[in-house]
């Protein structure tokens, strides 16, 4: 039987726990996790994004982003808005305390992918793609799963 430690879900696994550990030691100080963290760097991107849009782009269950949304608006970060366009859809905005920690926290994310590029050298962008590959590979099988 073949070591399951050597297959690359587990490889994925492992790498992104330690990633994770170490971007929730830089986050505790700024009282968000990865995943507000990520919410907060779509609306830097796209202020004024529905949480479905929001959601999409940062690969975020709807059922826990309504969660998430609730803690960074209870902390001052965000705010919901109506849409003008249509009252039924609501748009989030950052405030300025919210544009202010994701700044701080997106420059210190862009540190650490520099660090991971530079280690990586010339092997990044086939690193990337690998990493587009096996995505395509699980989209290809749930496609025709269904």
């Amino acid at each position: 039987m073949e070591d399951f430690t050597t297959f690359v879900c587990y490889a994925l696994k492992s790498t992104m726990k330690r990633v994770e550990r170490h971007i929730i030691k830089g986050l505790d100080e700024f009282g968000v996790n990865m995943a507000q963290s990520f919410v907060l760097f779509c609306l830097l991107d796209n202020d004024g994004s529905t949480l479905s849009e929001i959601g999409n782009r940062a690969q975020i269950e709807n059922s826990s982003l309504t969660t998430m949304v609730d803690k960074l608006e209870r902390d001052g970060l965000v705010e919901r808005r109506l849409s003008t366009e249509d009252r039924r859809v609501i748009r989030l905005y950052l405030t300025e305390k919210g544009r202010k920690m994701g700044q701080e926290i997106l420059s210190i994310g862009l540190e650490l992918n520099n660090k991971f590029k530079a280690e990586l050298g010339t092997s990044s962008d086939d690193f990337i793609k690998g990493l587009q590959i096996i995505s395509a590979t699980l989209d290809n099988m749930e496609t025709h799963a269904s």
